[in-house]
Formats: C-alpha cells, structure tokens, sequence
C-alpha cells in the first residue's frame, strides 16, 4: 500500500452522494466536458470513479479505459501522476506528456481499432487536470479529474486553483463522513445495540425517544417494567417521563436525590443492580409494588444529567451485573437521543425565528411586477437552506436574490437567515450586486458553521428596464424574452466563486435589457438535481420547460408546473427547493 493512502472503495454509498454534490458545483463553475472522482482501491490494486459526469457518450467512451482500470505506477496515468507527485497535474498537450505512450497503449488494448482512433483524437485536443484529494493530514483519498475539449477554452492555471478549492472541500467532506462511518461500525459490534441505538433514534419527537429508550431496555434486560426519569432541576427530584409495565405508584412518586438506591444513583451518577446486602437501603413500598430485582443507570453526556434508566423485575436476583453492563452500553445513545431530540426542538423554535420573516404563505403584491413563488424544504420541515427574496431598494430598483446554503438540516436553515440578512442589508447603501456579494463574502468567511462549506447566490437588480445581475456559483438562472417563442430562454451564468469558499473574492457585474417582454425564472439545485434511477431532472429539461410555457401561463403557474414536473420525474425530491419566476407588467 502506498504510504499515507487510505483504502476509500469500501465507503461506495456515502462516497458517492457527497462527491456527485461537488461535481456538480465544478460543472457550474467550470467550461468542461468530463470531470470524475476516482477512488483507488489499495488491497485490489485498482481505480474506479466514485462519481463521475460527462457531457456526450464519446467522452465517456474516452475516459473508460483511464477511469476503470488498474493503478500501475509502471505504466501509470494521469491519476498515478497526480498521486504519486502529491500534488494537481495540468496537461495542455498530452501528446508531449511523458505518460502519453501508455495512455495510447492502454486505448488500444481496451477498444476496437476504430474507437480507440477516435479516443486518441479527442485527448490530443483535449486539455486535462488531476488534482489529488487530499485530507489535512496527508491521507489521499482519491484524485478530482477534469476534461476540456475545443470549442472550450482549455484548462488553465485559474481553472487549476478553483479544482484545488474544491478537492479541498471534498476532503473536509469525505473526513467527516468517513468519522460518521466509523462510529456506526462501532456500533454494529453488538447486533443489539445497534438495533436498540436505531430505534432510539428513529424520532427527533421527545416523548417518542422516552417511549423507544423505555422499550430497548426491556428488551436488553429482558425485564417486565422499565421507567425514564428526568431530573427536574428545579425541585432537583426525578419524575417518570415514560414508562412499560410499571405500576400508577412507581409512575407517580417524585424521587428525592439520595432516597432509595435510585436516588443515590441520581446523585453519585454511578450505576447499580440489586444486591441481597443492600436491602435495608431499599425503598420498602417498592416491594409493595412487585419490585424484587432491580437496576438503575444515570443518563448523561459529560456534565450534562437527564436523569435515571431504571429497569424492575417481581423475582430476586433476575438482574445481575450482565444486565447492568448491557444497561449501560445502551446508556450512552440513549443520552444521545434525548440530547438530539432536545437540540432538535431548540433549533427548530432558532431556526423557526430566524426564518419567520421572509418564508412567505402567499407571493408578495410587487407594484409593476407579476411573482411567482414556490418554497419547499426538504420533508416539508419548517425551513431549510434556501436563500430567496424580492425586495424594494430605496430608490425604488428591485432586487431578486436565488440561493443555497450547502448541507441540510436545521443549521443550514440559520444560516440562510444570515445570508438574506447580510444581501439586504448591503443593497441598501449599494446597488451593484457585484460589490454587495463581495462584502456578503468577506462577512461569511469569519462566520460559516463547520458542517456548512459554501453558499452559492444570484443576486440581480431590476432598474429603467435593465437588469444587473452577479452569479456567485449558483444554477444560472434563464431570461425568456416572451415576444421571441423561437428564440431559447439565455442562461446567467456565474460570474465568481460561492460565497465562503475563499477571502477576496471579485463578483463581475454584467447587465441586460429586462423590459415588459421579459421573464427571469431562477430556482436552486434542487430543482434540477431531482432524480430517478440515477438519471437528474437536469438544466435542459428546466430550459425547455420554461421555453414552452413562459409566454402562455402566469408566473406563479409556471414555478407550479416547473415544481409539479421535477416532483412527477422524481423518485422523491433529496434537496430544498425555491423557485422565482419575475416579469414587468
């Protein structure tokens, strides 16, 4: 095994759906034909793309041979390059490169003569990088690829560093998730865990996690009666938040800290069963109650206490120190439970706040403009990471602004708050969304959450019948001209990095005439990237969408249908999605 490689194909699943996310950020912001990541499996000796995206059939046809193959320094590709220097590898003319032979070698041995002509032909035009993957402590994890062929530009030293930009991201990415991944394999040790761990954590509702930790233990301990007790910080008593087979006294009785064994367990924060030699330090009525075994296991995660998982049997000595030890394994996710789902209300009420005042139920009245608005977080939840909005300036100009804030969840949520906050606040002491996305950058990067790594933003102002627009990496958004039915709708395309990737970042302001013939429609990722059976919505089916029916329905039953469609073609939508269709009237 190369030093400082980790073996990345056992990871296939997650791998896959984090790195098909980056592709298609490097597909908006780059003028290529073919970008893949691949993944080097060590034990095999073998290279495969972990995701992977091209333009036309004939480019994939090219890149097969190099993207599936074995990894051989000997007769090494552009990938064993880039690895094996440590370091990103532009090609401008692969014909002069030192690996060309057996890259030519390689096409002829893995196609028919005729193909393998035809394969030659594009990668003597083509232009290439390979940029290796790498984490911050030196472990690669694969190579980010891309290809440019005529009439494109070819690849450069500028399209070399926003490659590295996001293989870096992706590393960030492919760590966390690999820690994630880690866990979980920790926890499938103990089949029974695993499986209690999961129930426990099916729900973010409250009551549900309470009901799910009282179950699990029952199971565990193979005990008839289980009770959840919080701690009440106030009275400093436990009181029963759920229970199974327990009777009305055990339910309702508050226990004082040091009363009976399970109020010593509450105030030492050590666990305990049931022991012949303690029994003068029981609670009495509790034998009333059936209670003949018993054991008792604080709940917590480091100096924060929930409360005590107490399990009960009517015969002596059913429980013992096995069960006590199996309790606490199931302690420590069941904490985590309880903490997720308190967290989870928290943020939600946060996030609910946050967001209150510019998710809209209906599109705002706009003088001298007709809106059409769709807003669906993912799971229909209260708010999610798009960023959208269509404001007055104070001399009157109206600024549209698309977004999205990268990840999912409700942090992704607040940050969205905070990004809408910032483009607004900014468009009042300036009308040039080049320069307002510039300082809106410049505030992000001192203030992203660590689970948010960019955030992509379109932001245009509408003034004496012009639009100014700057596109910070997000989805172009199209400009129908509705007079011209024949003519394709124009994309907007990115005129800069996403916010929060980089410090001095420049945003080009380009303008365009935007009169009463015109509509804008602009929606997040999340529109194009609904899928089924692997295959996306895509760009050209939005483009035509809004070709065919822009002139004929109004704005908010153009955004319904764009929506009605992404939705009919998907399995199911994976992503927020916001849709804004604009037009003067």
């Amino acid at each position: 095994m190369h030093p400082g490689i980790e073996h990345a194909a056992s990871s296939a699943i997650w791998l896959r759906h984090t790195l098909e996310e980056i592709l298609a950020q490097v597909r908006v912001l780059l003028d290529i034909d073919g970008c893949a990541f691949q993944a080097v499996d060590w034990e095999r000796g073998h290279i495969s793309p972990a995701a992977a995206w091209f333009e036309t059939a004939e480019v994939r046809a090219a890149m097969q041979p190099v993207l599936d193959r074995p990894y051989d320094v000997d007769r090494g590709g552009v990938t064993e390059a880039a690895i094996e220097r440590g370091e990103p590898l532009l090609i401008t003319d692969i014909v002069s490169w030192h690996g060309a032979h057996a890259l030519r070698t390689r096409l002829r041995e893995q196609l028919d003569a005729d193909a393998a002509q035809t394969a030659w032909a594009w990668y003597r035009t083509s232009t290439f990088i390979s940029c290796p993957v790498q984490t911050s402590l030196g472990r690669t994890l694969g190579v980010l690829a891309l290809s440019a062929a005529p009439p494109r530009p070819p690849l450069g030293k500028e399209q070399l560093r926003v490659t590295e930009v996001f293989a870096s991201l992706a590393a960030l990415a492919l760590e966390r998730t690999e820690l994630l991944e880690r866990e979980a394999r920790r926890a499938e040790t103990e089949e029974l865990l695993h499986n209690a761990a999961q129930r426990m954590t099916a729900s973010l509702d409250l009551d549900a996690v309470y009901a799910s930790i009282c179950e699990q233990a029952m199971l565990l301990s193979n005990a008839p009666t289980a009770l959840l007790l919080r701690l009440d910080g106030v009275t400093q008593t436990l009181r029963c938040v759920a229970s199974t087979g327990a009777s009305e006294r055990l339910v309702s009785h508050r226990y004082a800290l040091g009363e009976g064994m399970i109020g010593e367990v509450a105030a030492g924060g050590a666990p305990y069963v049931s022991r012949d030699e303690d029994r003068h330090r029981f609670l009495l009525w509790a034998q009333d109650e059936g209670v003949r075994s018993f054991a008792h296991v604080p709940l917590g995660l480091g100096p924060r206490r929930f409360g005590v998982l107490t399990v009960c049997h009517p015969v002596r000595g059913a429980l013992d120190d096995e069960r006590l030890a199996l309790l606490q394994s199931l302690a420590r996710p069941a904490a985590a439970a309880i903490a997720n789902a308190l967290e989870f209300q928290h943020e939600r009420r946060i996030a609910g706040a946050l967001t209150r005042g510019y998710i809209p139920g209906a599109p705002p009245e706009l003088e001298g403009y007709s809106l059409g608005l769709v807003y669906e977080p993912v799971g229909h939840e209260v708010s999610g990471g798009d960023v959208f909005g269509v404001w007055r300036l104070p001399d009157g100009a109206l600024a549209v602004l698309v977004g999205d804030v990268s990840g999912k969840g409700l942090e992704c949520a607040a940050v969205s708050a905070m990004v809408r906050f910032f483009i607004e606040a900014r468009t009042w002491d300036s009308d040039c969304p080049g320069r307002v996305l510039a300082q809106t950058n410049a505030i992000l990067r001192r203030r992203l959450p660590g689970r948010v790594a960019l955030v992509t933003a379109f932001l245009g102002v509408i003034e004496d019948g012009m639009l100014r627009y700057a596109n910070a990496g997000h989805v172009p958004p199209l400009v129908m001209h509705l007079a011209e039915a024949d003519t394709e709708p124009a994309e907007l395309g990115t005129t800069g990095l996403p916010l929060g990737v980089v410090d001095d970042v420049s945003y080009e302001t380009r303008e365009l005439a935007f009169g009463s013939k015109h509509l804008l429609f602009a929606a997040t990722d999340g529109l194009i990237e609904a899928r089924r059976s692997g295959e996306l919505f895509g760009q050209e089916r939005v483009t035509a969408l809004v070709a065919a029916h822009a002139a004929t329905m109004s704005t908010q039953e153009l955004v319904q249908r764009a929506y009605a469609e992404a939705g009919g073609f998907a399995e199911e939508l994976q992503d927020d999605v916001a849709i804004i269709a604009l037009r003067p009237t």
